[in-house]
């Protein structure tokens, strides 16, 4: 009984230790996730392309800021991936014979 106790305690440690949440501090849009992913920093010349992925393209060298660029490519994906993923499995589910010209 007491092996049975010892290991559902390290079992129940285990999986709490896997669901860490992911923080990490934005310094545009007063700490924003939503509307720094959507829109990026256009004062720093780049534009993102999906948030989802964290990719974006580079409007104008020469101000580009690398900072927040590599800043929407860490935190973008992870603050998005569970949307990333519903859509996806809501546009599987969907019957292409229902889709509209």
């Amino acid at each position: 009984m007491k092996k049975f106790l010892l290991t559902a305690l390290l079992l129940g440690f285990s999986s709490a230790a896997v669901a860490q949440a992911y923080y990490e501090p934005i310094p545009y849009y007063g700490n924003n996730p939503f509307i720094f992913c959507t829109v990026g920093v256009p004062q720093d010349c780049w534009a993102p392309i999906s948030k989802e992925l964290g990719t974006f393209t580079v409007t104008n060298y020469y101000c580009f800021n690398a900072y927040s660029a590599l800043l929407f490519a860490r935190v973008c994906p992870k603050a998005f991936a569970m949307g990333a993923a519903k859509s996806m499995a809501t546009s599987s589910a969907r019957d292409p014979a229902d889709a509209s010209p």
